[in-house]
C-alpha cells in the first residue's frame, strides 16, 4: 500500500417528510464509494441498494439525499489541498 492514498467512504442518510409534517424521518443509511458508486440499507433491513451513484438511491427508496458528511467527499477535499 506505500504510495496509495486511502479515502473514506462518504455518508449518506435518505430522508423522507410524512404529509403535513416538516421534519423528515430517515428511512435509510448508505455510503459513497470513493469510485462513485454506492450502497444503502434501509432502517428495516429489508431494501438494500447498490447504484452507481448516491443520487440513484434517493429513486429507489423514494427519499431525499442527504450528506452526512457534507458535499465534498474526504478525497476531493485532499487533492484541493
Amino acid at each position: 500500500m506505500t504510495g496509495e492514498q486511502l479515502t473514506v467512504p462518504r455518508r449518506f442518510a435518505l430522508l423522507r417528510y410524512s404529509d403535513g409534517d416538516d421534519s423528515p424521518a430517515v428511512v435509510a443509511w448508505g455510503i459513497e464509494l470513493p469510485n462513485g458508486s454506492a450502497v444503502s440499507v434501509g432502517l428495516d433491513g429489508q431494501a438494500v441498494a447498490v447504484c452507481s451513484r448516491a443520487e440513484h438511491c434517493e429513486l429507489i427508496h423514494g427519499a431525499e439525499l442527504s450528506w452526512i458528511d457534507g458535499e465534498v467527499g474526504d478525497s476531493e477535499k485532499r487533492a484541493s489541498l
